[in-house]
């Protein structure tokens, strides 16, 4: 990885990225046209957005999980997590298996949390 371990980026890798007022979430390098010497296209994965950060704010998935991927309260970074863990394809046109049992669990407790959320409020 860049940044972090000096090895190069290519698209699909799984990292931690950094963007300014976040802590390191979960991530999918995308592809790019120009390189990532200067920024990187990420994937996040819990909010389904994509950024742009530079090389020194990514981390690699492998070796940073502990360190990067626990503790964190905020809104879709546990959801993040289980998706790099289980569906890293998630979102991408790239050829990444993913087990269909895992995504209706998946779906299942998104769906549960929401009729929770609901009842509680009313």
């Amino acid at each position: 990885m860049s940044g972090k371990l000096g090895n190069p980026l290519k698209a699909g890798d799984l990292v931690f990225a950094k963007m300014k007022g976040f802590p390191h979430w979960p991530a999918r390098v995308c592809k790019s046209e120009n390189g990532y010497r200067k920024r990187v296209p990420v994937y996040f994965f819990g909010t389904h957005q994509i950024g742009s950060v530079t090389p020194e704010n990514v981390a690699p998935y492998v070796g940073n999980k502990l360190k990067y991927g626990s503790g964190v309260r905020i809104k879709g970074f546990a959801e993040g997590m289980w998706e790099i863990q289980n569906m890293p394809g998630l979102g991408s046109k790239l050829k990444v298996s993913s087990n269909s049992f895992l995504l209706k669990i998946y779906l299942l407790s998104v769906f549960d949390r929401c009729r929770h959320t609901i009842t509680q409020t009313n």
